[in-house]
């Protein structure tokens, strides 16, 4: 009995690579944790279930790409959602995507290919143009995102990078540690090879990475007022230099 009280408890979140199982999930999740005035502002009316599952199909093709990294966190001790895989052995309450920048693409068979452009230049597996929910303002979209993919190209240039694309968490799962989770695995990916890292973030997690090393390199507002909306949205365009491997705990 002494034993078994002082064995440590079993942790219930566990991190994998998302499969094309898994995009159902992520659509959901990512939808819910950037719900707010400018996401609202990006959409004529509430994104479709019609719309949803086309998305969804549309980023099985983004599962695999050279370069990116596709990963969820499952909390075991709950049920699988009906947007889960059968078999995800639990709920996904977050996910995140990583990409490497203006390094050498990572074959199949673990040789590189020394000639390959930036991941933001490489072809899509088939010619099929990418998916566009009818409920998008592109109008409003291309306004936020103009200047972001600026910003990073001025910041970041031909430099060799990772960056994280995307960290969601479902809004009923906060300060679970699920997002300290994903971002560790970048952090630690990023000192093992010497690279910086590049990320956009919103005021409220820019505390969070502060505290992981990042610095705001150039702060960005989307006036939401021209396109029908209130308020100003705030993004940072933070950059984290690589520490000496094995130094992050």
């Amino acid at each position: 009995m002494l034993s078994a009280l002082n064995t440590p408890p079993t942790m219930p979140l566990e991190l994998h690579p998302m499969t094309t199982a898994d995009t159902l999930s992520w659509t959901r999740v990512r939808a819910l944790a950037y719900l707010g005035p400018t996401h609202v502002l990006v959409h004529s009316g509430p994104i479709s279930r019609a719309s949803v599952i086309e998305v969804a199909k549309d980023r099985k093709r983004e599962i695999g790409k050279p370069n990116t990294w596709h990963w969820k966190v499952v909390d075991t001790d709950l049920s699988t959602s009906p947007d889960d895989p059968p078999d995800n052995g639990g709920r996904t309450i977050a996910v995140a995507i990583w990409s490497a920048h203006n390094i050498p693409t990572t074959k199949v068979d673990g040789s590189s290919d020394p000639t390959s452009l930036p991941i933001e230049k490489a072809e899509r597996n088939d010619e099929q143009p990418p998916f566009i929910p009818p409920e998008v303002r592109l109008d409003v979209l291309n306004a936020v995102l103009t200047p972001l993919r600026k910003a990073k190209t001025e910041i970041m240039g031909s430099k060799p990078y990772l960056m994280l694309n995307s960290l969601a968490t479902h809004p009923e799962h906060h300060h679970k540690g699920a997002g300290s989770m994903l971002l560790e695995w970048g952090l630690r990916k990023a000192d093992e090879d010497g690279l910086d890292i590049y990320l956009d973030s919103s005021r409220l997690a820019k505390p969070l990475y502060e505290r992981e090393g990042f610095e705001v390199m150039r702060e960005i507002e989307f006036d939401r007022r021209p396109w029908g909306g209130e308020g100003i949205d705030w993004h940072g365009c933070m950059v984290r230099k690589p520490k000496a491997a094995g130094s992050h705990v």
